[in-house]
């Protein structure tokens, strides 16, 4: 009985696709990230209280 040999599967071509739609959902991820970064900046820029500024670095305001 003669054993036969094992071929291997040739693998499916990647082939890029045609919309972007990758890059688009990834694009938006980002822009979100960006608008919720500066809005946390710019309310801690913008509030009341500021930064507290004190004379020594790390002490109490």
């Amino acid at each position: 009985m003669c054993n036969r040999p094992s071929i291997p599967r040739a693998r499916q071509p990647q082939i890029a696709a045609y919309d972007g739609e990758e890059a688009t959902t990834q694009a938006d991820i980002e822009a979100r990230l960006r608008k919720r970064r500066a809005g946390v900046a710019a309310d801690i820029l913008t509030s009341p209280t500021g930064i507290p500024f004190t004379a020594t670095m790390g002490g109490v305001a």
